[in-house]
Formats: structure tokens, C-alpha cells, sequence
């Protein structure tokens, strides 16, 4: 599956999630197609709600929606998939639960090996971060970007960058060329959207 562009993580911690309606649609029309939706508290049933709508949202512009962690949500609400951290469910175990047809991401954050199994067992992209310092995140692992290197000529799956990705950082961010580059709290403002998917657009 080719996977390429801009990944908003739509957090919690970053957005308000009572517009997030409005929020994506700014999104889908600066045109970011990968969305995951990040939640890391107990799921209520505005939550589920939310999800729904977003849901319906990105297949009416085919875009995709991807759930953190929750898979019987991804799986209940026919997402288009899940990403899963080392805590999370294995990723063969995600498989058989979703199927082949369904988005499955891993969180490599500076290993390699994790990044080889990934793509041995049928990941659609493999994540590695943090690239910077983040505040979305507590505990997070600083990533050496020759790993990174290292990572992109040994699988042959979509890489995505992720942690602390702004504005002031983006123009460096896209010349390590990875597949998708994800983003929190750097998409927040609406000047900040703008900018980074400007820049993102030029050659």
C-alpha cells in the first residue's frame, strides 16, 4: 500500500475533540489524507460519537481514519486502522482480528529490529520518533536519525517520522524523506496548518 504525506495525530491534548468535525474538514482541505485519532483515557460514548463522525467524514473524501490503540473500536466502526505501540496488541494477533485489507501501523520508535518484524508480519508502515522533544508524549524515546536512514534501505514498507514536528522544524523534517510525517500539536493553529502544508506542497 503506498502511504505518503502528512499524518495529523489528532490528540486529545491538542485539539478539542467537541470540533473535531470542523477541525478535519481544514485538514482535508489542505489536503492531509491520514488521520489517527488519539486517546489515551477511558473511551465515553461522546468519544464513540466523534469517532463515528470522523469516520464518515474521511470515507465521503477519501481520506483514512486510524484509531490509537482501540482495536475492537477500529474493528466495531469499520475504520480504515489501527496503530499499535510496544504495549498494545501484538501485530500478528491485529491481523487476524482485521484482516489483511485494514491499516495496520507500529510504533518502532529507534529500533530496528522491532521495524523488521513489523514488516515481516504484514505492517502497512512502520513509525519512528521522537524526533524532537514533544509534550504530547511523556515518556518518549529520542530517535537518532541514522537509524531512521538505516531503517528506510532495509524495509520496504512506508517509514513515518514522528515527535515534536513544527513549523520550525519541518523544512529539515522533509528532507529526511520519509513516507509520512506525523504531527500533533505543530497542526493546532490554523496559521500553522496553513504554513506546514505549504510547505509541504513545494517541490
Amino acid at each position: 500500500m503506498i502511504m505518503q504525506g502528512i499524518y495529523a495525530i489528532l490528540d486529545e491534548k491538542n485539539f478539542d475533540f467537541n470540533k473535531l468535525d470542523v477541525i478535519v474538514k481544514k485538514m482535508i482541505n489542505r489536503n492531509i489524507k491520514y488521520f489517527q485519532i488519539r486517546i489515551k483515557g477511558k473511551f465515553s460514548d461522546n468519544h464513540y460519537k466523534i469517532i463515528k463522525s470522523i469516520n464518515n467524514i474521511c470515507k465521503d473524501s477519501n481520506c483514512h481514519l486510524i484509531l490509537n490503540d482501540n482495536i475492537e473500536i477500529v474493528k466495531k466502526l469499520d475504520l480504515d486502522g489501527v496503530h499499535l505501540g510496544s504495549e498494545d496488541i501484538g501485530i500478528v494477533k491485529a491481523r487476524k482480528i482485521l484482516g489483511d485489507n485494514k491499516i495496520v501501523g507500529i510504533s518502532c520508535y529507534n529500533e530496528l529490529s522491532r521495524a523488521k518484524h513489523a514488516e515481516e508480519s504484514k505492517a502497512s508502515y512502520v513509525s519512528f520518533g521522537s524526533l524532537y522533544t514533544t509534550k504530547t508524549k511523556k515518556n518518549f524515546t529520542m530517535l537518532d536519525e541514522s537509524i531512521f536512514f538505516e531503517a528506510k534501505k532495509m524495509v520496504k514498507i512506508p517509514t513515518c517520522l514522528i515527535g515534536g514536528i513544527n513549523i520550525s522544524n519541518f523544512h529539515h523534517v522533509k528532507k529526511l524523506k520519509s513516507d509520512l510525517i506525523a504531527i500533533s500539536e505543530g497542526l493546532s493553529s490554523e496559521t500553522d496548518l496553513i504554513e506546514i502544508t505549504k510547505l509541504y506542497a513545494e517541490n
